[in-house]
């Protein structure tokens, strides 16, 4: 999706100005504070103007939250909460490009920002409030603050949220089909009255709505009028507030935890806004060299010398960074810059290579002429009724809804479904091209001797399909998208191995009593436990077969697991509409966490001679989550000694520019790479398959 000027493009343009034209006729003394209250919701540094500085500063002067691609944060005090705000307000990454023609029977005022009473003393200022200088400069992300909610206690936050989609989903009268909602809260503030806590927010409206607003301005002038109001304490409880203002909004991270933080974060908006966190080069100044063009003259005169982690994200076709400076923290190393602990190793391909690829052919053949009579068209052209039924289930939200509940509340991810439907990569695009540039970076690792093995991971709708569609129970084979067993094949010919983790899932599913051993979790794209640990058993067992394994893991170690429960609402919540969102508790999620005998937990190192390249299903339960027990933990285990690692959130066409910014020197000591990535994205991936 390419973004859109709302300003430059759209007849509205002359509404904006005539919003704006209305700040500046207030009296001047009204319209500093009005700027003032604007600056500070977006995290622009006007100390001058209270009594305390805001924890959120906006860096780069000219950021401008429709059309910048790069936005610099820096968070003065790093709570959970804080750096939330930091993230989601009045965030380019996070903007809808998309203009909506809509018509609002009547203009909106203030009055009417009451939404019946749920919002109460609404004003048009945040200087207009009983907010004290210290509070105003304290702001939180509403979004965030309803998530932590949710999972503090469901039951009493539920009616908040169902209250809060009524809010989102109120239209003015228009009756258009337009999905996006009108309006939406951005910052929380809370407010100390005596011994009680109470909760104002601020409400925005969207940029195609500034000609239908009546006594609503645009303070801040980024084109989303907006109003401040008092929720009502019985929809947001005094008890919700203290738990807000406690650990949330006050406890202090430290360094790891902030990072942490940031690898949940990109994790979190991966499956909306391609995100991933670039490598940091400790003692050089951001944007480095290979930063786009558009970042590097956005920043000209601008350097971020100190930067704790950049998040590049790609929610239209333009490439956005989001920086975040943290005070006291930062310049520690990173991957790229390490030294690399293990010794250059004698390589040599391993020469069973030919006698198991023939056995992949064989299998693959034998599959095809089972279900297409030797023929992959006739394959596909069966599965039609089922695609149908597939397409059906992504009608029943609008396109731009990016999760779906299906029946027994199981959340499914739109791009998976596209995913099910997509055909043949052989229509993609040279750039774009998945067998092309798995097969050249084959080809690149073989000419230093390394062994290489592509896995394709299978979705959640690849093993329960019936999800979506009924009559997925006669699919052949129980093969949901057989053109991943195609690209299988090819890749076969162009003397690719690959390793199939969809037969023995299969497997799983079809001996599991009752559905007890699920492989991949209820609300989220990724698996679970019983996924992650079949897949590790399979790819170790693999690895255990190559000629060089002996000699290459000589130095055994022993590991146990340990449980850990954790609490998630998973990746796709956020996807769903208002009124879906209130109807997701969160899910206990259960993890092994692998220690060794002295006790620690199992970290990758790159001293081993095997490397895995993954996407975010090496980084769930390993980096995010309960951590310490993702696959590359469990195949860890399986060998007895550690692998390495290097995985993206941005999807897994991109390991291999990861692994290529590491350095020529990276590869010295390895054996074999194993490079894992989702089926889905192989498919329907929204970047291209450049190496860069």
């Amino acid at each position: 999706m390419s973004r859109i000027s709302f300003f430059q493009e759209n007849p509205p343009s002359q509404e904006f100005n005539r919003a704006r034209s209305a700040v500046n006729r207030l009296t001047p003394g009204i319209a500093a504070i009005g700027l003032a209250a604007g600056l500070i919701l977006t995290g622009c540094q006007v100390a001058e103007k209270s009594n305390s500085e805001p924890v959120v500063t906006t860096v780069n002067p000219n950021y401008n939250r429709l059309h910048s691609h790069v936005l610099v944060r820096r968070v003065k005090t790093p709570t959970e909460g804080f750096l939330d705000f930091a993230a989601y307000s009045k965030n380019v990454m996070l903007a809808d490009p998309q203009w909506h023609a809509v018509h609002p029977t009547s203009k909106i005022s203030l009055a009417a920002v009451s939404f019946g009473g749920k919002l109460q003393e609404v004003k048009p200022l945040l200087d207009f409030t009983p907010l004290t200088d210290a509070e105003k400069n304290q702001p939180l992300a509403w979004g965030p603050v309803l998530e932590h909610l949710l999972k503090w206690n469901f039951d009493k936050a539920s009616k908040l949220a169902n209250d809060y989609s009524t809010i989102t989903g109120e239209k003015w009268g228009d009756t258009s089909d337009v999905s996006q909602p009108f309006q939406e809260f951005s910052a929380v503030y809370i407010h100390s009255k005596g011994s009680i806590k109470e909760v104002w927010v601020e409400v925005e409206f969207k940029p195609w709505l500034n000609s239908f607003m009546d006594g609503i301005l645009d303070q801040d002038r980024d084109g989303y009028p907006e109003a401040v109001g008092r929720l009502d304490p019985h929809l947001f409880t005094s008890e919700m507030a203290e738990e807000i203002a406690g650990d949330y909004a006050s406890k202090i991270l430290t360094e790891p935890q902030v990072i942490d933080w940031a690898r949940n974060l990109a994790s979190r908006w991966y499956p909306s806004y391609n995100t991933d966190l670039l490598e940091l080069k400790p003692g050089m100044p951001w944007p480095y060299e290979e930063s786009t063009e558009a970042a590097k003259k956005e920043m000209t005169g601008l350097w971020i010398n100190n930067p704790l982690f950049i998040l590049k994200g790609h929610p239209f076709d333009d490439t956005l960074f989001n920086v975040f400076e943290v005070d006291g923290m930062g310049g520690a190393k990173t991957p790229a810059q390490k030294k690399q602990e293990g010794t250059p190793v004698a390589r040599g391909l391993d020469k069973g290579l030919t006698d198991r690829l023939t056995t992949i052919t064989s299998a693959l053949d034998g599959e095809v002429k089972a279900y297409g009579n030797g023929k992959w068209p006739e394959w596909i052209k069966r599965l039609a009724p089922f695609q149908q039924e597939v397409q059906r289930f992504a009608g029943t939200e609008p396109k731009e809804i990016l999760g779906i509940m299906a029946p027994d509340k199981v959340l499914v991810f739109r791009r998976e479904l596209d995913y099910l439907v997509a055909p043949d990569i052989d229509a993609s695009t040279s750039t774009q091209h998945p067998l092309q540039a798995i097969a050249g970076f084959k080809d690149y690792l073989a000419q230093q001797g390394i062994d290489f093995l592509f896995i394709p991971i299978p979705t959640k709708l690849d093993l329960y399909p019936e999800t979506v569609a009924p009559g997925a129970d006669s699919l052949p084979g129980h093969i949901a998208q057989p053109n991943v067993r195609k690209l299988m094949r090819d890749l076969a010919d162009a003397r690719v191995e690959t390793l199939d983790l969809l037969t023995p899932f299969l497997k799983i599913k079809a001996s599991s009593e009752d559905g007890k051993r699920v492989l991949y979790q209820k609300q989220d794209t990724h698996w679970t436990t019983v996924g992650l640990e079949c897949a590790a058993q399979v790819v170790a067992d693999r690895i255990k077969l190559y000629s060089w394994f002996d000699a290459a893991f000589k130095d055994k170690r022993d590991y146990h697991v340990h449980d850990s429960v954790f609490e998630s609402l998973g990746d796709i919540q956020a996807r769903l509409t208002d009124a879906k969102k209130a109807q997701v508790a969160p899910e206990h999620v259960l993890g092994h966490q692998v220690l060794d005998n002295a006790g620690q937990f199992y970290e990758d190192t790159d001293s081993s001679s095997v490397l895995i390249l993954g996407d975010s299903y090496t980084g769930v339960f390993q980096s995010v989550g309960c951590r310490h027990a993702g696959v590359t933990a469990h195949i860890a285990r399986n060998l007895g000694a550690p692998v390495d690692l290097i995985m993206g959130w941005g999807g897994g066409p991109e390991a291999p520019s990861k692994l290529k910014k590491r350095g020529g020197d990276y590869l010295k000591n390895k054996r074999l790479v194993v490079w894992m990535m989702s089926a889905r994205d192989i498919f329907v991936y929204p970047g291209d398959w450049t190496v860069k």
